[in-house]
């Protein structure tokens, strides 16, 4: 029956035991098609590892030839000569060699135009590569948004099938849609590692250093940690929350970020610590990895799997207390 006209239209319903059935199929179609993506973007992104390597490679080629230059700007410098630094010189000089031959007005620098011309090849060819990568990785970023939105939808699923199979105590559906959530975690890690522009040794170190503190953040749910104990320690405002532009970028710690861990960012409390954040009668723990939120009256910047834990997807108004190891 249609909504009269500048009537409030009903909430829907919540969904009952009736609904699991289509919920869990639902779910499982949806994630399939994440994991299906998530190969796709995976396939994708090695191509833009490759472009990477390549751009290294030749940035590396053209700082070279930029000391190459450099250091045969100072021999000539070091053995005096009869001619000043011309215009283009200058442009192409590094600052260090520039300031030398102001230093003195008597001195002159012959270069070798070899070395001129391999400064001018490799940086011409670096800019191009840097271009072509940057408009692969857009390419990439397009791929992702679409695989966001399936997770997200499957995540909403996923809240909703268990929500129900906790209140039946059906066991069957609970370790059917834990290995749907396992599956959706795999997929976000693919995702994350796939937007991650390069993996450091401290990009590596700082994932294995947090990812046992994720894991038992994650499993606790909304309790307090094993092993941690609350301090009293509190602060109260607004928490907004970062995704899917943000994937993969380095954060603070060094780990590339994952919308779907429990992870979160702030200005002041030191790398490493855990938070257990609370708002509307909702609660969940997080680890403390990266700065910001840099908006005035901003206490926190939750990650996605944070800010759907506390049931909101804009901005909420929250209380951080900081845990301590017991």
């Amino acid at each position: 029956m249609p909504t009269p006209a500048g009537a409030t239209p009903s909430p829907p319903k919540p969904p009952t035991s009736a609904d699991l059935p289509r919920l869990t199929a639902e779910l499982a179609e949806i994630s399939s098609h994440a994991e299906a993506l998530a190969a796709e973007l995976d396939r994708a992104a090695a191509q833009d590892g490759g472009l990477r390597v390549a751009y290294a490679r030749l940035d590396d080629a053209r700082y070279d030839a930029q000391v190459a230059l450099d250091r045969r700007a100072r021999a000539v410098y070091m053995a005096g000569g009869n001619q000043q630094l011309t215009g283009w010189q200058y442009q192409i000089a590094a600052p260090t060699a520039i300031a030398l031959a102001k230093h003195a007005e008597e001195a002159s620098l012959t270069v070798d135009q070899d070395l001129v011309d391999a400064v001018s090849t490799q940086t011409a060819a670096v800019d191009r590569l840097q271009k072509q990568a940057e408009a692969y990785r857009r390419s990439l970023m397009g791929k992702a948004q679409v695989l966001f939105a399936e997770q997200d939808r499957a995540r909403d699923l996923y809240a909703q099938a268990k929500a129900i199979a906790d209140a039946e105590h059906d066991a069957a559906v609970q370790a059917q849609l834990e290995a749907q959530r396992s599956l959706l975690d795999g997929v976000s890690t693919t995702v994350t590692l796939a937007l991650t522009p390069a993996q450091t040794e401290r990009s590596r170190r700082a994932l294995a250093n947090e990812e046992p503190i994720v894991e038992l953040l994650e499993r606790t749910g909304s309790g307090i940690p094993a092993g941690y104990v609350q301090t009293g320690q509190t602060v109260a405002g607004k928490a907004s929350w970062y995704g899917p532009g943000f994937v993969g970028h380095s954060t603070a710690s060094g780990s590339p970020y994952d919308p779907e861990r429990l992870t979160c960012a702030n200005k002041e409390l030191p790398l490493g610590t855990v938070i257990h954040v609370t708002s509307g009668g909702y609660a969940v723990n997080c680890l403390v990895n990266d700065r910001g939120p840099y908006v005035a009256g901003r206490i926190v910047d939750m990650s996605r799997a944070g800010s759907r834990a506390l049931g909101y997807s804009g901005v909420a108004d929250v209380v951080i207390e900081v845990l301590a190891p017991a």
